[in-house]
């Protein structure tokens, strides 16, 4: 008697399997070319020059120093020799704006140390604020925070800056807070669970209610400036914030259309613990709180963020988050997540600089007035018979940020170089500054990290304020 047979269960078994490994390279990789790219396009390829800005590279500086993690190291400030200021500070590569690298009239980190000079002197009125957008690297806040610490510890305390009143995943941290909520919230953001008309704010995520309510209290120091950021919209709510248990704002929610709107109060003697309440159905942005001086950095990275995901945010709504954020610095640090999936030769590699460019327009559009530093991903390693080596994709996908940020007018940090380029992802994680994935960096790799970019900031403002 002859066995069974089973070919019509494994046929569709399968095509099913075939069917879903399609699907998810198209979702990861953005279309069937690119699926293609990578069943057909040798691990490789060329760059392009794309036209725009000059800008002088800079020799990288690599990082060499074993810092300890705990210690933040001695401030830069204060004055320095004459003459044009450089647009190299180690690993940051500034862009002239107007007229060439040797004769700059005017550069991409100009309004930057602009701010940092007028903190300096009491004169700007308000905080010099930084907005750092990026994926998870940045997102759980050690990267930030640590630059949050050095920047007050330079300039003033400031405050938290802006904070999610209720974050879009449990990664999303930030270190200058405690934060807890009750009732029912419901969370979206544009790399995540999303929200169909694309109204996420200036930080890139919303969340909904209709009986919520969040604590946010200030792990030292206190706030003396409160802004609610939220939407308003047919059938609102309303949403109360008290400052130590005094309220202090109360933002009617309700509007004819869904706008961004804004509720702002300040607390002369500053407040540490602020409680959100609300009534009926209400939805909220995030919530600004700053001191009248000093420094705040704003985490805004988002679990799970790539080139692709601004795309999901209307375009008016950011613009307008931005223009009231009035950050003096945007940051944006991303392509952790890309690099896990490109190839070298792939054709969303090729077109990244393209891809990036649509993430750094609407930025440049909405805040021309402001500086604005792309800030590469680090080194990823990945394992093969002779050991951990780095992702072939890293230096084209370093380099097409670089070709995007100065096409726009932003100055570039590679942190890529900067940590000592091909093969070091490896070298870090044995010195116990990258974890096992080879993407998120320890503490110890976080505050080195956050260390670099901090002097770099000052250089560039200490010879700002010498020229």
């Amino acid at each position: 008697m002859s066995g069974t047979d089973r070919s019509w269960t494994i046929a569709p078994t399968l095509l099913w399997f075939a069917v879903c490994l399609g699907a998810g390279l198209w979702a990861l990789d953005g279309g069937l070319q690119a699926v293609a790219d990578r069943l057909t396009t040798p691990r490789g390829g060329q760059t392009t020059q794309v036209a725009g800005p000059t800008f002088a590279a800079p020799q990288v500086v690599a990082s060499t120093q074993d810092d300890d993690e705990d210690a933040a190291g001695p401030s830069v400030g204060g004055g320095g020799g004459g003459g044009a200021p450089s647009p190299a500070s180690g690993a940051l590569e500034d862009t002239c704006l107007d007229g060439t690298p040797e004769a700059c009239k005017r550069w991409a980190m100009d309004p930057f140390y602009r701010a940092v000079a007028e903190e300096k002197r009491g004169k700007l009125g308000r905080p010099v604020r930084v907005s750092w957008y990026g994926d998870s690297v940045v997102a759980t806040d050690a990267i930030p925070g640590r630059l949050r610490t050095r920047l007050q510890r330079e300039l003033g305390d400031g405050g938290p800056g802006f904070v999610y009143v209720v974050p879009p995943h449990r990664f999303c941290g930030h270190e200058a807070i405690t934060r807890t909520s009750g009732g029912s919230w419901f969370s979206h953001a544009i790399s995540t669970m999303q929200t169909p008309d694309g109204l996420y704010g200036v930080g890139g995520a919303t969340a909904e209610t209709d009986d919520g309510r969040a604590t946010i209290k200030l792990v030292a120091g206190k706030a003396t400036s409160i802004d609610l950021h939220y939407l308003a919209q047919p059938h609102g709510g309303t949403a109360v914030v008290l400052a130590d248990g005094n309220e202090v704002v109360r933002a009617e929610t309700k509007g004819d259309v869904k706008e961004p709107r804004y509720a702002g109060a300040t607390v002369g003697s500053g407040a540490q613990q602020f409680k959100i309440e609300t009534t009926g159905r209400v939805r909220l942005f995030g919530i600004d709180l700053e001191n009248a001086s000093g420094a705040v950095v704003d985490n805004l990275g988002i679990v799970s963020v790539n080139v692709k995901s601004w795309g999901n945010a209307n375009p008016a709504d950011f613009a307008a988050g931005l223009g009231h954020r009035g950050a003096d610095l945007v940051m944006i640090m991303i392509g952790a997540n890309e690099a896990q999936w490109l190839g070298a030769g792939d054709k969303d590699t090729k077109l990244y600089a393209a891809n990036y460019e649509k993430v750094l327009g609407p930025i440049r559009k909405a805040r021309p007035d402001a500086a604005c530093l792309v800030v590469s991903p680090t080194d990823q390693a990945e394992a093969t018979d002779t050991g951990y080596v780095s992702r072939p994709v890293m230096a084209p996908l370093i380099e097409e940020q670089r070709k995007a940020a100065h096409a726009s007018g932003c100055a570039f940090f590679s942190t890529y170089d900067w940590m000592g380029g091909k093969g070091s992802a490896a070298k870090w994680f044995r010195k116990g500054y990258v974890g096992s994935d080879f993407q998120h960096l320890t503490r110890k790799g976080a505050n080195k990290m956050a260390d670099a970019v901090f002097e770099a900031l000052m250089s560039g403002a200490r010879r700002y304020a010498a020229h």
